[in-house]
């Protein structure tokens, strides 16, 4: 019986125990993610995993450059390294393009484990990417073209700052809209495999949404640096230890931190299209996974006819 339950828990979140009732649903956001967590932690290695394999050009890439300027950085100009980040970059845009129908279908797996549901991550995986791949193409091909965008502009402008201050002006707004996009990014996956909606209308919602709440947008990117921020800080307090300390974030990211974080930005965006999208949409649901307020009205759920 516990086996039984623990693999029902497991598929089918806490409402495929055989126990099952109102009173054991968590009451907030937090207890949510909480119970998602101790539940679907392992899962998550194979589904970074999963997505990771979309990642190994970009990764093979990045290493080449890496090794190109770590054996040339004591020869190579400062317009060659220039030279050398805008080529890796220009590179990247299609190399980061072709991660997109993978996002879609991993932030699709997530966007229900993050509500306490069922999500099989092969068969789900594959039909949302199936569902969505064209969409997911062009928000990941924004997201490789912005990174060459924003360091040409940089360059373009920082160079020009020295001639009249007057460039600072264009240089923000560059640095503006690639902040914006940074914050709106991370809601706008969840939301083209949530809702039926046109591109512009996912980039323009997410973009709304992200400036509307600024404050938790700010806080969830930054979650997500919390590990590369500590290694950062280690490697510097120990010397002797860095390349140590950068492996381990590197084999992180790779096995379960990139999963960990989505799984964050997956209850974040359910929290916003619920609160704010959903109670304008006829029959949608809101509080997904959460105990109802009225609960009191409800006695029981019945069990399964197995239970």
């Amino acid at each position: 019986m516990a086996l039984r339950d623990l693999m029902n828990n497991y598929y089918y979140g806490k409402q495929g125990k055989a126990d099952y009732t109102i009173e054991s649903m968590p009451q907030n956001r937090r207890q949510l993610f909480g119970e998602v967590l101790k539940v679907r932690w392992s899962a998550l290695f194979g589904v970074n995993l999963l997505y990771m394999i979309a990642w190994i050009p970009a990764i093979i890439w990045t290493g080449l450059n890496i090794t190109a300027l770590y054996n040339g950085v004591e020869t190579l100009s400062g317009q060659q390294i220039s030279g050398l980040i805008a080529t890796w970059l220009l590179i990247m845009i299609p190399c980061i393009a072709i991660t997109g129908p993978f996002n879609a279908g991993v932030s699709y797996v997530l966007r229900n484990w993050a509500r306490d549901e069922h999500s099989f991550v092969l068969s789900d995986f594959k039909d949302a990417v199936k569902a969505n791949w064209k969409q997911a193409l062009v928000i990941s091909l924004i997201d490789g073209v912005m990174p060459f965008v924003l360091y040409t502009g940089w360059r373009f402008y920082g160079g020009m700052l020295a001639s009249s201050s007057i460039y600072i002006v264009p240089l923000g707004l560059m640095m503006l809209v690639g902040i914006v996009w940074s914050l709106a990014s991370m809601l706008a996956y969840p939301m083209l495999i949530t809702y039926d909606l046109k591109t512009k209308n996912v980039i323009r919602n997410s973009v709304l949404l992200s400036v509307a709440k600024l404050p938790f947008a700010v806080l969830i990117k930054l979650a997500q640096f919390v590990v590369p921020a500590v290694g950062l800080g280690l490697a510097l307090l120990i010397p002797n230890i860095q390349m140590h300390i950068i492996m381990i974030v590197v084999l992180l990211y790779i096995v379960f931190l990139v999963a960990f974080n989505k799984l964050i930005v997956a209850s974040y965006a359910n929290w916003l299209c619920e609160t704010y999208l959903n109670p304008h949409i006829e029959g949608a649901r809101t509080n997904i996974g959460l105990r109802p307020e009225d609960w009191d009205d409800v006695t029981y759920i019945p069990e399964d006819d197995e239970g």
